[in-house]
Protein backbone atom coordinates (compact mmCIF):
# COMPACT_ATOMS: atom_id res chain seq x y z
CA UNK A 1 0.00 0.00 0.00
CA UNK A 2 1.29 3.51 -0.65
CA UNK A 3 2.12 5.39 1.70
CA UNK A 4 -0.43 8.34 3.65
CA UNK A 5 1.54 10.96 2.17
CA UNK A 6 1.36 9.27 -0.97
CA UNK A 7 -2.19 8.80 -1.16
CA UNK A 8 -2.65 12.61 0.06
CA UNK A 9 -0.44 13.77 -2.33
CA UNK A 10 -2.41 11.60 -5.05
CA UNK A 11 -6.17 12.90 -3.49
CA UNK A 12 -4.87 16.71 -4.57
CA UNK A 13 -4.95 15.43 -8.49
CA UNK A 14 -7.57 17.22 -10.17
CA UNK A 15 -9.20 16.10 -13.49
CA UNK A 16 -9.93 12.37 -14.97
CA UNK A 17 -8.54 9.66 -16.48
CA UNK A 18 -10.74 7.20 -18.58
CA UNK A 19 -9.01 3.86 -19.42
CA UNK A 20 -11.15 1.85 -21.94
CA UNK A 21 -11.23 -0.82 -24.48
CA UNK A 22 -13.57 0.88 -26.98
CA UNK A 23 -12.63 1.18 -30.16
CA UNK A 24 -14.04 0.68 -34.18
CA UNK A 25 -16.93 -1.92 -33.56
CA UNK A 26 -17.40 -1.22 -30.36
CA UNK A 27 -18.11 2.16 -29.14
CA UNK A 28 -15.67 4.82 -30.61
CA UNK A 29 -18.12 7.64 -32.07
CA UNK A 30 -20.30 6.79 -28.77
CA UNK A 31 -17.11 8.06 -26.34
CA UNK A 32 -16.67 10.95 -28.28
CA UNK A 33 -20.35 12.07 -28.18
CA UNK A 34 -20.42 11.26 -23.98
CA UNK A 35 -17.26 12.72 -23.27
CA UNK A 36 -18.26 16.12 -25.09
CA UNK A 37 -21.54 16.39 -23.52
CA UNK A 38 -19.62 15.81 -20.19
CA UNK A 39 -17.30 18.68 -21.37
CA UNK A 40 -20.52 20.88 -22.15
CA UNK A 41 -21.48 20.53 -18.93
CA UNK A 42 -18.44 20.53 -16.86
CA UNK A 43 -15.75 22.63 -18.63
CA UNK A 44 -13.85 23.01 -15.36
CA UNK A 45 -12.84 18.99 -15.86
CA UNK A 46 -10.74 18.30 -17.44
CA UNK A 47 -10.88 14.73 -18.93
CA UNK A 48 -8.65 12.42 -20.93
CA UNK A 49 -9.14 9.18 -22.51
CA UNK A 50 -6.15 6.34 -22.92
CA UNK A 51 -7.30 3.47 -24.70
CA UNK A 52 -5.45 0.28 -24.72
CA UNK A 53 -5.60 -3.12 -26.99
CA UNK A 54 -5.15 -5.19 -24.29
CA UNK A 55 -6.69 -3.46 -21.89
CA UNK A 56 -6.94 -5.82 -18.73
CA UNK A 57 -3.07 -6.37 -18.96
CA UNK A 58 -2.53 -2.72 -18.94
CA UNK A 59 -4.93 -2.05 -16.26
CA UNK A 60 -3.17 -4.43 -14.02
CA UNK A 61 -0.05 -3.13 -14.47
CA UNK A 62 -0.72 0.35 -13.94
CA UNK A 63 -2.68 -0.79 -10.63
CA UNK A 64 1.04 -2.57 -9.86
CA UNK A 65 2.70 0.27 -10.33
CA UNK A 66 0.61 2.41 -8.15
CA UNK A 67 -0.56 4.44 -10.89
CA UNK A 68 -4.32 3.34 -12.00
CA UNK A 69 -6.50 5.38 -13.81
CA UNK A 70 -9.15 7.59 -12.55
CA UNK A 71 -11.88 5.46 -13.57
CA UNK A 72 -11.68 2.51 -16.40
CA UNK A 73 -14.02 0.49 -17.99
CA UNK A 74 -14.40 -3.14 -17.26
CA UNK A 75 -17.36 -6.48 -17.49
CA UNK A 76 -18.97 -6.96 -13.88
CA UNK A 77 -19.81 -9.44 -11.79
CA UNK A 78 -16.97 -12.19 -11.56
CA UNK A 79 -14.93 -10.50 -13.85
CA UNK A 80 -14.13 -7.90 -11.05
CA UNK A 81 -13.49 -10.54 -7.96
CA UNK A 82 -9.50 -10.18 -8.36
CA UNK A 83 -10.05 -6.33 -8.45
CA UNK A 84 -12.02 -6.64 -5.61
CA UNK A 85 -10.37 -8.98 -3.52
CA UNK A 86 -6.72 -6.90 -4.03
CA UNK A 87 -8.81 -3.94 -2.90
CA UNK A 88 -7.68 -2.33 -6.14
CA UNK A 89 -11.53 -0.87 -6.99
CA UNK A 90 -13.29 1.28 -4.80
CA UNK A 91 -16.68 1.17 -2.89
CA UNK A 92 -18.90 3.81 -4.14
CA UNK A 93 -22.40 2.54 -2.66
CA UNK A 94 -22.46 6.34 -1.28
CA UNK A 95 -22.44 7.17 -5.34
CA UNK A 96 -25.39 4.83 -5.99
CA UNK A 97 -27.54 6.06 -2.78
CA UNK A 98 -27.16 9.85 -2.98
CA UNK A 99 -28.41 9.41 -6.14
CA UNK A 100 -31.33 6.87 -6.19
CA UNK A 101 -29.89 4.68 -8.69
CA UNK A 102 -31.22 1.47 -7.05
CA UNK A 103 -34.85 2.77 -7.66
CA UNK A 104 -33.84 3.17 -11.63
CA UNK A 105 -31.12 0.87 -12.36
CA UNK A 106 -32.69 -2.28 -13.95
CA UNK A 107 -31.98 -5.81 -11.55
CA UNK A 108 -29.57 -7.63 -14.30
CA UNK A 109 -27.09 -5.02 -14.21
CA UNK A 110 -27.65 -3.33 -10.89
CA UNK A 111 -27.13 -6.57 -9.24
CA UNK A 112 -23.70 -7.64 -11.23
CA UNK A 113 -22.32 -4.34 -10.46
CA UNK A 114 -22.31 -5.33 -6.35
CA UNK A 115 -19.52 -7.17 -4.76
CA UNK A 116 -19.63 -7.72 -1.30
CA UNK A 117 -22.76 -5.91 -0.18
CA UNK A 118 -21.05 -3.24 -1.95
CA UNK A 119 -21.39 -1.58 -5.28
CA UNK A 120 -18.43 -1.09 -7.21
CA UNK A 121 -19.06 -0.29 -10.67
CA UNK A 122 -21.61 2.10 -13.00
CA UNK A 123 -23.08 0.13 -15.63
CA UNK A 124 -23.58 1.67 -18.58
CA UNK A 125 -25.36 -0.38 -21.48
CA UNK A 126 -27.01 -3.82 -21.68
CA UNK A 127 -25.62 -5.28 -25.13
CA UNK A 128 -26.90 -8.63 -26.40
CA UNK A 129 -24.96 -11.68 -27.48
CA UNK A 130 -27.59 -14.35 -29.06
CA UNK A 131 -28.63 -12.47 -32.39
CA UNK A 132 -28.36 -13.16 -35.73
CA UNK A 133 -27.70 -10.69 -37.92
CA UNK A 134 -29.22 -11.68 -42.12
CA UNK A 135 -28.92 -10.01 -45.44
CA UNK A 136 -32.52 -9.85 -46.46
CA UNK A 137 -32.29 -10.47 -50.08
CA UNK A 138 -29.38 -13.15 -49.95
CA UNK A 139 -32.47 -15.11 -47.18
CA UNK A 140 -34.77 -14.80 -49.54
CA UNK A 141 -32.53 -15.68 -52.70
CA UNK A 142 -32.29 -19.73 -50.49
CA UNK A 143 -35.79 -19.71 -49.58
CA UNK A 144 -35.09 -19.21 -45.92
CA UNK A 145 -37.17 -17.16 -43.35
CA UNK A 146 -34.44 -16.68 -40.29
CA UNK A 147 -37.28 -16.08 -37.70
CA UNK A 148 -38.75 -19.81 -38.94
CA UNK A 149 -35.43 -22.08 -37.83
CA UNK A 150 -36.00 -23.61 -34.88
CA UNK A 151 -33.08 -24.90 -33.37
CA UNK A 152 -29.00 -25.20 -34.33
CA UNK A 153 -28.93 -27.97 -36.31
CA UNK A 154 -31.21 -26.88 -38.36
CA UNK A 155 -29.50 -24.05 -38.53
CA UNK A 156 -26.74 -26.19 -39.39
CA UNK A 157 -28.53 -27.48 -42.21
CA UNK A 158 -29.61 -23.99 -43.26
CA UNK A 159 -26.11 -23.30 -43.31
CA UNK A 160 -25.12 -26.59 -45.23
CA UNK A 161 -27.84 -25.69 -48.11
CA UNK A 162 -25.80 -22.31 -48.60
CA UNK A 163 -22.48 -24.05 -48.60
CA UNK A 164 -24.31 -26.22 -51.60
CA UNK A 165 -25.19 -23.28 -53.83
CA UNK A 166 -22.02 -21.45 -53.44
CA UNK A 167 -22.68 -19.19 -50.60
CA UNK A 168 -21.03 -18.30 -47.26
CA UNK A 169 -23.57 -19.34 -44.94
CA UNK A 170 -22.32 -16.82 -41.93
CA UNK A 171 -19.34 -15.39 -41.43
CA UNK A 172 -17.13 -16.86 -38.15
CA UNK A 173 -14.13 -15.10 -37.32
CA UNK A 174 -11.87 -16.86 -35.52
CA UNK A 175 -8.88 -14.66 -35.01
CA UNK A 176 -9.79 -14.47 -30.91
CA UNK A 177 -10.96 -17.41 -29.49
CA UNK A 178 -14.00 -15.20 -28.04
CA UNK A 179 -15.53 -15.01 -30.82
CA UNK A 180 -15.79 -18.93 -31.18
CA UNK A 181 -16.48 -18.95 -27.23
CA UNK A 182 -19.79 -16.83 -28.08
CA UNK A 183 -20.97 -19.12 -31.06
CA UNK A 184 -20.18 -22.07 -28.46
CA UNK A 185 -22.51 -20.24 -26.06
CA UNK A 186 -25.48 -19.65 -28.24
CA UNK A 187 -25.42 -22.88 -29.76
CA UNK A 188 -25.25 -24.76 -25.89
CA UNK A 189 -28.01 -22.44 -24.66
CA UNK A 190 -29.96 -22.85 -28.12
CA UNK A 191 -29.60 -27.06 -27.73
CA UNK A 192 -29.90 -27.67 -23.85
CA UNK A 193 -31.48 -24.51 -22.64
CA UNK A 194 -30.19 -21.63 -19.98
CA UNK A 195 -30.63 -23.50 -16.88
CA UNK A 196 -28.24 -26.23 -18.53
CA UNK A 197 -25.76 -23.17 -19.21
CA UNK A 198 -26.28 -22.05 -16.18
CA UNK A 199 -24.71 -25.18 -14.60
CA UNK A 200 -22.17 -25.30 -17.12
CA UNK A 201 -20.62 -22.17 -15.75
CA UNK A 202 -21.47 -22.32 -12.19
CA UNK A 203 -22.01 -25.30 -10.62
CA UNK A 204 -21.65 -28.80 -12.07
CA UNK A 205 -19.60 -28.60 -15.52
CA UNK A 206 -19.20 -32.59 -15.11
CA UNK A 207 -22.33 -33.09 -15.38
CA UNK A 208 -22.63 -31.91 -18.70
CA UNK A 209 -19.61 -33.47 -20.53
CA UNK A 210 -21.83 -35.05 -22.85
CA UNK A 211 -24.24 -31.91 -23.70
CA UNK A 212 -20.66 -29.95 -24.21
CA UNK A 213 -19.44 -33.05 -26.21
CA UNK A 214 -22.49 -32.46 -28.53
CA UNK A 215 -22.25 -28.70 -28.85
CA UNK A 216 -18.44 -28.52 -29.68
CA UNK A 217 -19.77 -31.32 -32.34
CA UNK A 218 -22.01 -28.71 -33.99
CA UNK A 219 -19.49 -25.81 -33.61
CA UNK A 220 -17.29 -28.10 -35.38
CA UNK A 221 -19.42 -28.46 -38.16
CA UNK A 222 -20.23 -24.85 -37.90
CA UNK A 223 -17.04 -24.34 -38.16
CA UNK A 224 -16.59 -26.63 -41.41
CA UNK A 225 -18.81 -24.14 -43.24
CA UNK A 226 -16.86 -20.48 -43.01
CA UNK A 227 -14.70 -19.10 -44.96
CA UNK A 228 -11.08 -20.40 -45.66
CA UNK A 229 -9.42 -17.58 -44.30
CA UNK A 230 -11.93 -17.40 -41.01
CA UNK A 231 -8.98 -17.61 -38.85
CA UNK A 232 -7.75 -14.79 -39.87
CA UNK A 233 -10.11 -12.38 -39.48
CA UNK A 234 -11.83 -11.05 -35.93
CA UNK A 235 -15.09 -9.68 -35.56
CA UNK A 236 -14.60 -5.94 -37.72
CA UNK A 237 -13.37 -7.43 -40.83
CA UNK A 238 -15.82 -10.40 -40.52
CA UNK A 239 -18.68 -8.01 -40.05
CA UNK A 240 -17.49 -5.97 -43.25
CA UNK A 241 -18.08 -8.72 -45.49
CA UNK A 242 -21.15 -9.30 -44.00
CA UNK A 243 -22.29 -5.89 -44.29
CA UNK A 244 -20.87 -6.04 -48.47
CA UNK A 245 -23.12 -9.52 -48.79
CA UNK A 246 -20.38 -11.87 -48.28
CA UNK A 247 -22.33 -13.94 -46.27
CA UNK A 248 -26.42 -14.73 -45.53
CA UNK A 249 -25.54 -14.60 -41.93
CA UNK A 250 -23.53 -13.20 -38.71
CA UNK A 251 -23.85 -14.07 -35.45
CA UNK A 252 -22.72 -11.13 -32.83
CA UNK A 253 -23.28 -9.19 -30.40
CA UNK A 254 -25.80 -5.75 -31.26
CA UNK A 255 -22.95 -4.06 -30.51
CA UNK A 256 -22.47 -4.41 -34.59
CA UNK A 257 -25.84 -2.63 -34.93
CA UNK A 258 -24.59 0.90 -34.08
CA UNK A 259 -22.08 -0.10 -36.67
CA UNK A 260 -24.39 -0.56 -39.25
CA UNK A 261 -26.55 2.56 -38.37
CA UNK A 262 -23.99 4.61 -39.83
CA UNK A 263 -23.30 2.27 -43.55
CA UNK A 264 -25.58 4.42 -46.55
CA UNK A 265 -28.20 2.91 -48.02
CA UNK A 266 -28.41 -0.17 -45.60
CA UNK A 267 -31.15 -0.12 -43.67
CA UNK A 268 -32.20 -2.26 -40.91
CA UNK A 269 -35.65 -4.03 -41.77
CA UNK A 270 -35.38 -3.55 -45.57
CA UNK A 271 -31.28 -4.43 -46.66
CA UNK A 272 -30.86 -6.27 -43.18
CA UNK A 273 -32.47 -8.21 -40.36
CA UNK A 274 -31.96 -9.65 -36.74
CA UNK A 275 -33.45 -12.87 -35.24
CA UNK A 276 -32.37 -14.65 -31.93
CA UNK A 277 -29.61 -17.38 -32.44
CA UNK A 278 -32.09 -20.60 -32.75
CA UNK A 279 -33.69 -22.32 -29.83
CA UNK A 280 -32.99 -18.89 -27.78
CA UNK A 281 -36.04 -17.76 -27.87
CA UNK A 282 -37.05 -16.04 -24.66
CA UNK A 283 -33.18 -16.04 -23.65
CA UNK A 284 -31.52 -12.55 -23.29
CA UNK A 285 -27.90 -13.30 -23.09
CA UNK A 286 -26.54 -9.85 -21.72
CA UNK A 287 -22.98 -8.48 -21.42
CA UNK A 288 -22.97 -5.40 -19.56
CA UNK A 289 -19.60 -2.50 -19.42
CA UNK A 290 -19.32 -0.79 -16.55
CA UNK A 291 -16.98 2.18 -15.34
CA UNK A 292 -15.14 1.14 -12.18
CA UNK A 293 -13.45 3.85 -9.61
CA UNK A 294 -9.77 3.08 -8.51
CA UNK A 295 -8.58 2.76 -5.32
CA UNK A 296 -4.96 5.23 -4.73
CA UNK A 297 -5.87 6.97 -8.00
CA UNK A 298 -6.80 10.55 -5.90
CA UNK A 299 -10.42 9.97 -6.15
CA UNK A 300 -11.73 13.49 -5.54
CA UNK A 301 -14.65 15.63 -6.91
CA UNK A 302 -14.13 15.36 -10.34
CA UNK A 303 -13.89 11.93 -10.29
CA UNK A 304 -17.29 11.49 -8.29
CA UNK A 305 -19.12 14.54 -11.04
CA UNK A 306 -17.51 12.25 -13.62
CA UNK A 307 -19.25 8.78 -12.25
CA UNK A 308 -22.75 10.67 -11.65
CA UNK A 309 -22.89 11.56 -15.24
CA UNK A 310 -21.73 8.85 -16.36
CA UNK A 311 -24.54 6.99 -14.49
CA UNK A 312 -27.30 9.82 -15.20
CA UNK A 313 -29.87 9.78 -18.09
CA UNK A 314 -28.31 12.08 -20.16
CA UNK A 315 -25.11 10.16 -20.62
CA UNK A 316 -26.94 6.71 -20.85
CA UNK A 317 -29.36 7.83 -23.62
CA UNK A 318 -26.23 8.94 -25.84
CA UNK A 319 -23.75 6.22 -24.93
CA UNK A 320 -26.52 3.21 -25.68
CA UNK A 321 -28.55 4.98 -28.97
CA UNK A 322 -25.35 5.45 -30.62
CA UNK A 323 -23.35 2.26 -29.15
CA UNK A 324 -26.17 -0.58 -30.30
CA UNK A 325 -27.19 -1.30 -26.73
CA UNK A 326 -30.47 -1.11 -24.68
CA UNK A 327 -29.79 1.46 -21.43
CA UNK A 328 -29.57 -0.02 -18.21
CA UNK A 329 -32.03 2.27 -16.56
CA UNK A 330 -35.71 2.38 -16.67
CA UNK A 331 -35.90 6.02 -17.00
CA UNK A 332 -34.66 6.78 -20.04
CA UNK A 333 -37.27 6.93 -23.27
CA UNK A 334 -36.49 5.00 -26.72
CA UNK A 335 -38.44 6.92 -28.66
CA UNK A 336 -35.64 8.31 -30.22
CA UNK A 337 -34.10 5.33 -30.45
CA UNK A 338 -33.61 3.21 -33.98
CA UNK A 339 -36.45 0.55 -34.17
CA UNK A 340 -33.95 -1.97 -34.42
CA UNK A 341 -33.07 -1.36 -30.38
CA UNK A 342 -36.57 -0.60 -29.69
CA UNK A 343 -37.68 -3.89 -30.48
CA UNK A 344 -34.77 -5.23 -28.70
CA UNK A 345 -35.90 -3.75 -25.95
CA UNK A 346 -39.33 -5.21 -25.43
CA UNK A 347 -37.68 -8.65 -26.50
CA UNK A 348 -35.62 -7.67 -23.13
CA UNK A 349 -39.05 -7.02 -21.23
CA UNK A 350 -40.56 -10.32 -22.37
CA UNK A 351 -37.34 -12.56 -21.77
CA UNK A 352 -37.45 -15.47 -19.24
CA UNK A 353 -33.83 -16.08 -19.08
CA UNK A 354 -30.96 -13.33 -18.58
CA UNK A 355 -27.53 -15.83 -18.77
CA UNK A 356 -24.71 -13.18 -19.15
CA UNK A 357 -21.66 -14.12 -21.80
CA UNK A 358 -18.88 -15.96 -20.35
CA UNK A 359 -17.14 -12.55 -19.36
CA UNK A 360 -19.18 -12.08 -16.93
CA UNK A 361 -20.35 -15.58 -16.30
CA UNK A 362 -17.14 -17.27 -14.57
CA UNK A 363 -13.94 -16.01 -13.41
CA UNK A 364 -11.29 -14.36 -15.25
CA UNK A 365 -9.11 -17.37 -14.68
CA UNK A 366 -11.35 -19.71 -15.84
CA UNK A 367 -12.28 -17.69 -18.94
CA UNK A 368 -8.51 -17.80 -19.84
CA UNK A 369 -8.90 -21.44 -19.72
CA UNK A 370 -12.08 -21.67 -21.41
CA UNK A 371 -10.58 -19.67 -24.05
CA UNK A 372 -7.24 -21.77 -24.56
CA UNK A 373 -9.61 -24.89 -24.90
CA UNK A 374 -10.74 -23.29 -27.44
CA UNK A 375 -8.11 -22.47 -29.17
CA UNK A 376 -6.55 -25.93 -29.18
CA UNK A 377 -9.87 -27.01 -30.10
CA UNK A 378 -9.36 -24.48 -33.33
CA UNK A 379 -6.37 -26.37 -34.07
CA UNK A 380 -7.18 -30.32 -33.72
CA UNK A 381 -10.68 -30.34 -34.20
CA UNK A 382 -11.76 -32.96 -31.22
CA UNK A 383 -14.75 -32.68 -29.56
CA UNK A 384 -14.43 -35.34 -27.36
CA UNK A 385 -10.90 -34.06 -25.44
CA UNK A 386 -11.96 -30.18 -25.51
CA UNK A 387 -15.36 -31.14 -23.52
CA UNK A 388 -12.95 -32.48 -20.30
CA UNK A 389 -10.71 -29.77 -21.25
CA UNK A 390 -13.56 -27.42 -20.57
CA UNK A 391 -15.00 -29.54 -17.88
CA UNK A 392 -11.25 -28.75 -15.88
CA UNK A 393 -12.10 -25.20 -17.21
CA UNK A 394 -15.08 -24.01 -16.01
CA UNK A 395 -13.96 -25.93 -12.76
CA UNK A 396 -11.65 -23.43 -12.05
CA UNK A 397 -13.58 -20.88 -11.29
CA UNK A 398 -16.37 -23.07 -9.33
CA UNK A 399 -16.77 -22.07 -5.16
CA UNK A 400 -16.46 -25.91 -3.52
Amino acid sequence: MPSTATRDATARRSGVELAHFWGAGDGERMLSAVLEAFRSRHPEIGVTETAYDNHGLAIKSRILQRDPPSVFVEWPDRNLEPYHQAGAIRDITDIWMDNGWEDVFIEGPRERSRMGGEYVGVPVDIHRMNNVFYNVDLAEEIGVDPSRIDDPREFLEVLEACDAGGLVGMEQPKKNPSTLVQLFTNIFIGQFGAPAYAELTRENPAGLESELREALELVDAFSDLASEDAAFLDMVDASDRFVARESVFFQQGDWMAGEYADVTDYEYGRDWGRVNFPGTDGVYVMGVDSIVAAENAGFGPDTRTFLEFVGSPEALEVLNRIKGSIPPRRDISLDDYPRFLQEQFADFERADHFPAGHALQITPSAFVEVKTAFSDFLADRDPAATATDLVEAYGTGIDR
